[in-house]
């Protein structure tokens, strides 16, 4: 019931926002002196979110086309337009599931950023995206680590506990510990914060759920559909107790701890329908600045925990990267789950059109 009711809700939140105006952006070809229409692209992602700042126009949607676009500076996503009936999207011209879609026409997120740009209570941060609005899809876009491997670099973050309404889907993270770090793929405070159809890739820590509004119990949190691969402090991290916490049809492989969370989370959470295979440790509990092993409640229900996860790589440098280039190959524990990018599963039928 649930799982229908998200479905209803992000279906709902996404139809107010279909009216509203977009603004494109093109690495290759645009401008920032344009228009910011679909024949006269703006060049940057960042002066494409002044448009959504403005309340001078009716900008809710930021069409991003294939190409690299580096930050120099972190993107504020913030409007001083009404939020009522309306919804921001920032999301890729072309999508996983469209026909014409392939792993080169992800719009390709780099952050150039001064290290430490951003100050915190007790850690310094580089953030791509820092979400300080109600209502936020992210859609379609991959990142890349930071240059600097001692970095926290958050390619997304919402640190306001006042917002809800966060959807991440179709994305996907990639990062490498020693070379190009991501220190969390997305990490938020508050309520509806949900991941769907996303991959992670040697990222630390996929995704950490943090604080709630004023410190209460959250409500409205998933991680659904995704691929983790890698993950080497947690594949999911829970800090505050849910009130209904989703983990559904997920692929969890190579990682350090399956799960974390905070030692006072007394919450006593469901996997579902989720293959966990090749990780040193199922469960992890904050200690001091870190991590270590502990043990605590967790619900199963349909989990394999044998067997190989195998994920498509590029073999052969001189050839097209492939439709199904970091999702897990036939054969392999859990591909019937449809986890990934693809929410029709349609890779084979993509391969086939080929």
């Amino acid at each position: 019931m649930r799982k229908y009711l998200l479905i209803s809700l992000l279906t709902f939140n996404y139809c107010l926002t279909i009216h509203a105006q977009t603004v494109y952006v093109d690495s290759n070809f645009g401008n920032d002196n344009n228009a910011g229409t679909k024949e006269a692209p703006l060049f940057s992602v960042n002066k494409a979110a002044e448009f959504i700042n403005k309340k001078d126009n009716d900008i809710y949607i930021i069409n991003i086309n294939p190409g690299i676009y580096v930050l120099d500076k972190h993107i504020l996503v913030t409007t001083e337009k009404a939020m009522t009936d309306k919804h921001i999207v920032i999301e890729a011209s072309v999508l996983p599931d469209d026909s014409t879609w392939a792993p080169e026409k992800m719009p390709i997120i780099v952050n150039s950023s001064k290290k430490g740009e951003i100050s915190g209570e007790d850690h310094s941060y580089v953030i791509s995206f820092l979400i300080d609005e109600n209502h936020v899809t992210i859609r379609g876009i991959k990142f890349h680590g930071y240059f600097y491997p001692n970095t926290r670099y958050f390619p997304i973050a919402r640190f306001n506990k006042t917002k809800t309404g966060l959807l991440v889907e179709q994305c996907m993270f990639v990062g490498d510990k020693d070379a190009s770090h991501i220190q969390v793929g997305i990490i938020a405070h508050g309520n509806e914060i949900n991941v769907d159809h996303c991959v992670f890739y040697n990222v630390k820590n996929t995704v950490v759920f943090w604080q709630g509004a004023g410190d209460h119990i959250k409500y409205g949190n998933s991680l659904t559909n995704s691929i983790i691969f890698g993950a080497f402090q947690s594949a999911v991290w829970t800090a505050w107790p849910d009130k209904d916490f989703i983990f559904k049809n997920n692929i969890v492989s190579g990682c350090k701890h399956v799960w974390v969370k905070n030692s006072f989370n007394t919450t006593k959470y469901l996997i579902d329908n989720c293959v966990l295979v090749n990780n040193q440790y199922f469960k992890g509990i904050q200690y001091g600045p870190g991590v270590i092993p502990g043990e605590f409640e967790i619900n199963e229900e349909d989990v394999i925990k044998e067997g190989v996860i195998s994920l498509r790589l590029i073999d052969n440098i001189d050839k097209p990267i492939p439709i199904d280039y970091m999702h897990i190959i036939p054969d392999s524990p859990g591909y019937y789950i449809g986890a990934g990018l693809f929410k029709q599963h349609n890779i084979n039928d993509k391969k086939k059109a080929e």
